[in-house]
């Protein structure tokens, strides 16, 4: 399965291991909070797609699967032109 999130958030600072947190929402509300270290680290509008939830292939680091975002949130995030 593959889908496409947009970055929602990305931390203005960094963890002790370097990583910077993103937020990526999907269409459909899933929500995933990643670290990524300076080489990976996507600008907010960003698209990112995934395959089966391979976020390790893609540079990040400790997926953590979060609530899914309210339907507002979503719409928010999605209406925003995406930075490619």
């Amino acid at each position: 399965m593959t889908k496409t999130y947009t970055v929602a958030a990305v931390s203005k600072n960094q963890n002790s291991f370097g990583l910077t947190g993103l937020i990526l929402i999907a269409a459909d509300g899933e929500v995933w909070q990643v670290g990524a270290s300076y080489l990976h680290v996507k600008a907010k509008g960003s698209s990112v797609t995934v395959h089966n939830h391979d976020f390790g292939a893609l540079g990040f680091e400790i997926p953590e699967r979060l609530p899914n975002a309210p339907v507002g949130v979503v719409r928010e995030v999605w209406e925003t032109p995406h930075v490619q």
